[in-house]
């Protein structure tokens, strides 16, 4: 057991080290990993395992908070701990899971009656059996359409009435747990028997690959797909007749890229109107970009930044700009001083002093604005627009 012990303090602290990175604390990644190490320590009778479990719950609470979906980092800074933790755990570098779960007759307890496109419908007492990030439409329906990491597609479908002819929409970050749980669903409604995938796969997990492989190439002996590209393509807690019954019983179709609604409306009615032997003709597809509309943000959406604020001023004896960064206390840190914008905002960067995309930004508006004002010889007041005194 103290190898164990010695295995579980590392972990752990590894672990609690990428939550020190404030993307990771609440990314989808992250929070899958502590899920999965979460479980593979219940196995483990100790009392460091305990405390560790107790860690992670306090973890998955604050980080499901403020759960966000994958931003497709290169590298994914939570697998390498939970590779080299499930590789000891097995003790030969393999990734078996023990006690995967099962369910009894059949990967989703439906025995015989667990067959897609049944053509009286099959009414479903408790379902989806698994929670996650989707949107539920007609549990009767024969069609499910997964958007990946796009999280703003799957209301835009909903908009467009598709729910009537759709079970589940639903997004995709992680090639392993999030796989785990679309397996699950979707095995667990009979009535489904197809899969649209599309929307953004991400770039560091490649989900929606890792789908394609799995129902063509279905898994090895360590359950790992065959074929998939990304990190960590584990099925760790799920049986082989769950991955079979998936690959059996699930059609997917690959829109992977695909935004387009009107585009995937066709897709959806085309099959639903088809046999599941007759695949449809539909017409090439065309990669067009998606056009979003830029929405004001009101003032009541403002979250403050818990690295502190700043005060820029302009300093025009000495033809610099002064960032002040301030702590939530409002007691001053650090001050940048700078000719331009962009070395203020690299230094500010890099000295760590910012953690939110909106705050970075806001920043590097005032700065921009801060410079031209000093080249311009006119008056800067932060947050207030540029104006030339008369």
């Amino acid at each position: 057991m103290e190898d164990f012990n010695e295995m579980i303090i590392e972990v752990r602290q590894e672990l609690d080290n990428v939550r020190q990175v404030k993307k990771c604390r609440a990314c989808e990644c992250f929070l899958d990993v502590v899920e999965g190490v979460k479980g593979d320590l219940e196995k483990i009778d100790t009392q460091e395992s305990k405390s560790a479990q107790e860690d992670m719950k306090r973890w998955l609470t604050e980080g499901n908070k403020e759960r966000h979906a994958c931003y497709g980092c290169e590298e994914c800074l939570p697998i390498s701990p939970y590779n080299r933790f499930s590789a000891r755990l097995k003790g030969d570098g393999t990734t078996k899971a023990p006690n995967a779960e099962s369910i009894e007759t059949s990967s989703c307890g439906c025995g015989d009656a667990c067959k897609p496109f049944n053509p009286q419908p099959k009414t479903i007492e408790k379902w989806p059996v698994v929670e996650g990030d989707y949107i539920i439409g007609n549990p009767e329906a024969s069609m499910a359409i997964c958007t990946l990491v796009d999280t703003d597609l799957p209301n835009e479908l909903k908009a467009t009435g598709l729910l009537e002819y759709v079970a589940i929409i639903g997004t995709l970050s992680t090639e392993n747990l999030g796989v785990e749980r679309v397996i699950r669903n979707l095995s667990a409604n009979p009535n489904i028997g197809y899969l649209i995938l599309c929307g953004k796969d991400s770039r560091g997990h490649k989900a929606g690959q890792a789908i394609l492989s799995l129902k063509g190439n279905g898994v090895d002996q360590d359950n790992r797909i065959i074929g998939a590209v990304g990190p960590r393509p584990i099925l760790k807690n799920i049986s082989a007749d769950e991955i079979e019954a998936f690959r059996k019983h699930i059609t997917v179709i690959d829109e992977i890229g695909t935004q387009d609604t009107v585009r995937l409306a066709e897709v959806v009615k085309a099959y639903m109107d088809k046999p599941k032997e007759v695949a449809p003709i539909l017409p090439p597809r065309v990669r067009m970009p998606k056009v979003v509309e830029a929405l004001p943000r009101s003032n009541r959406e403002w979250t403050r930044d818990p690295e502190g604020f700043f005060l820029l001023l302009l300093d025009r004896d000495a033809n610099g700009i002064i960032c002040e960064h301030y702590i939530e206390e409002g007691v001053i840190s650090e001050v940048i001083r700078g000719e331009s914008a962009e070395d203020i905002a690299n230094t500010v960067i890099k000295r760590g002093l910012l953690s939110r995309l909106d705050h970075a930004a806001y920043l590097g508006r005032e700065l921009a604005k801060a410079e031209m004002a000093l080249n311009l010889g006119i008056p800067y007041k932060q947050d207030e627009t540029l104006y030339k005194e008369e």
